[in-house]
């Protein structure tokens, strides 16, 4: 071989092989799963041009399942993968269940990076009142292979007529739908329960059941290739009649639109719900509109960004850097916790803008309601009014079964005319006042003299009369510290001196992931806090039932505030995993 044709052939090589190292490169960097912290391949849903502006709730995820289960098998130690998988493929025969589906047969093959569920109308059916209300449910699963997706719904129906006669199919606007005949009027027919946002339909397929194959582009100029299922071939009509109209439809809606501008983190899933507005929502210092939350994906875990549209247009900056100082009197142990500045204020907005759900409310009330119980104070009235400046509440470490309460605000002009005004409340309810010193701290109790319980029994020395602490407070520095009980005074005061919750490594775990620029943390630790909650909500243990593997793993809630952006307030919520 002559040297110059050597030559050729050997640059030819080396070509050749950087061509292949660049592709296999390129591969790799586009197939491998953690490609998902930085957000899904897409950042909005397409389904989105299915669902009508008014839908209640549109929640969809932005990422093939298999890639999902990939990145879990990433993070999850070899003894881990084997349970990390199980409880994937558990979730997949849970969806499916009672469908006649299998997922690795029937839907693996043809599914693509988006899956949307919408609640479409809380009554789609309100022609006919002796239906009662018919939410309207519509799930829209995006396919990367049409002609597989089409031969699954193909065969689907084929068995599917060939067990039940009832199976139609009709042309509407050029779309071929399939669906289960209704039943006629004088068949019993199951109502749909109306929609409740804390709760899960039922994966069952109802006696009607719908699907169609939509493919082509949106008004848009987007590609859209989808399979659309439903408990009802009118709501797919409605579907197609949104695709259609593009005024019509939740992509085109200016809120829609104005939250998700203000997420731009990766994301991938996301939610949007149109809010019910209350009736008195004209005495409203804050009315919400709607709400649109992006999930992301954390090492450690899940992280959500939300925007809250209301209907002013105010622009707000957020006022911390850095944890607030009262911090340093809650407990390290403690598994809840709220920490922010101007209370005052805080109450008024939390106030107005969690009257818009009946559950949330009753949540709130009812934490309220058990603390005033306590205290025996409105807290509205007595306590929020003159906190301006830095506050913290957290549920201190107790060894009863009663939670033990802990509040540091920051002295004002007014707190010394509250603290009055809390003494007279004492006496007015024959609270004795006393003071002791306690850690080198005066310390001031208000006490209620009661008759213990085990005096007169065989073999007890104790004194018929015990003193009860009603509540506890202390002026120390610029702070006052209010708990419910001796202990947790001694817990706080201590606090300072041995380590508190801010510098607990969980909690500045549970931080780290949050923009530094806030307005304080809600902080909440499960595994030792999830007893309290379960009690508070009797509801949760449903929602824990239908998303197990998420509260099995859950190590720890933060939420935060970052302020607000022309009308949209905007937060940032860590779900730590383990």
């Amino acid at each position: 071989m002559k040297l110059r044709s050597f030559f050729s052939f050997l640059i030819a090589g080396v070509l050749a092989l950087l061509a292949l190292s660049a592709g296999g490169f390129y591969w790799l960097t586009t197939q491998t799963p953690l490609n998902l912290l930085a957000g899904g391949p897409t950042t909005t849903p397409a389904a989105a041009v299915f669902v009508s502006k008014q839908a209640p709730l549109l929640a969809s995820m932005l990422v093939n399942p298999d890639r999902l289960e990939a990145l879990r098998q990433v993070f999850a130690s070899p003894k881990e993968r084997s349970l990390a998988h199980a409880e994937f493929e558990q979730i997949k025969k849970s969806l499916l269940a009672n469908t006649g589906l299998d997922y690795s047969r029937d839907i693996q093959p043809w599914i693509g990076d988006e899956i949307t569920f919408a609640v479409t109308n809380p009554d789609f059916d309100d022609r006919d009142r002796s239906k009662g209300e018919q939410t309207g449910f519509l799930l829209a699963v995006s396919s990367q292979n049409a002609d597989r997706s089409q031969q699954f719904l193909k065969s689907y129906w084929q068995k599917q007529s060939r067990a039940d006669k009832t199976v139609q199919s009709e042309l509407y606007k050029g779309i071929q739908i399939n669906y289960k005949k209704l039943p006629t009027a004088k068949q019993k027919i199951a109502p749909i329960l109306p929609f409740n946002p804390l709760s899960l339909p039922n994966s069952t397929l109802p006696s009607s059941f719908a699907t169609a194959a939509i493919g082509g582009r949106s008004a848009s100029g987007n590609n859209l290739n989808f399979v659309l299922f439903s408990h009802s071939p009118n709501i797919l009509r409605d579907a197609i009649n949104n695709l259609e109209a593009a005024n019509l439809n939740l992509s085109n809606s200016p809120n829609y639109q104005k939250a998700f501008q203000q997420l731009n983190q990766g994301r991938i899933a996301l939610a949007f719900v149109n809010l019910p507005q209350p009736a008195t929502e004209q005495n409203l210092q804050v009315s919400p509109n709607s709400l649109a939350v992006a999930v992301g994906v954390n090492r450690r875990g899940l992280l959500a960004q939300t925007a809250l549209v209301t209907s002013r247009e105010n622009t707000a900056s957020p006022t911390l850097s850095e944890p607030v100082q009262a911090l340093q009197y809650i407990p390290s142990a403690s598994p809840f916790a709220v920490a922010s500045t101007d209370l005052r204020n805080f109450w008024a907005d939390l106030s107005s803008v969690v009257s818009v759900n009946a559950e949330v409310s009753k949540l709130v009330d009812r934490t309220i309601a058990d603390i005033q119980q306590s205290w025996s104070v409105n807290l509205p009235q007595d306590i929020f009014n003159w906190v301006q400046g830095e506050y913290a509440l957290a549920v201190g470490p107790s060894s009863s079964n009663s939670a033990d309460w802990v509040f540091v605000a920051e002295t004002s002009a007014d707190s010394a005319k509250a603290i009055d005004k809390l003494d007279e409340i004492a006496r007015s309810k024959e609270y004795s006042i006393g003071s002791f010193t306690l850690r080198n701290q005066k310390i001031t109790a208000w006490t209620q003299l009661t008759t213990s319980s085990n005096y007169g029994k065989e073999n007890n020395r104790q004194s018929a009369i015990v003193t009860e602490a009603k509540g506890v407070r202390a002026t120390v520095g610029k702070y006052e510290i209010f708990t419910t009980s001796v202990e947790a005074m001694d817990a706080a005061l201590k606090a300072a001196e041995t380590g508190s919750l801010v510098a607990n490594q969980d909690f500045q775990i549970s931080i780290e992931a949050l923009p530094p620029a806030n307005d304080g943390y809600f902080y909440l630790d499960w595994p030792s806090s999830r007893a309290i909650w379960e009690k508070q909500i009797p509801l949760l243990r449903l929602i824990e039932l239908s998303a197990r593997p998420l509260f099995d793993h859950l190590r720890s809630l933060t939420v935060t505030s970052t302020g607000e952006i022309t009308g949209i307030r905007k937060a940032t919520i860590f779900m730590r995993l383990n």
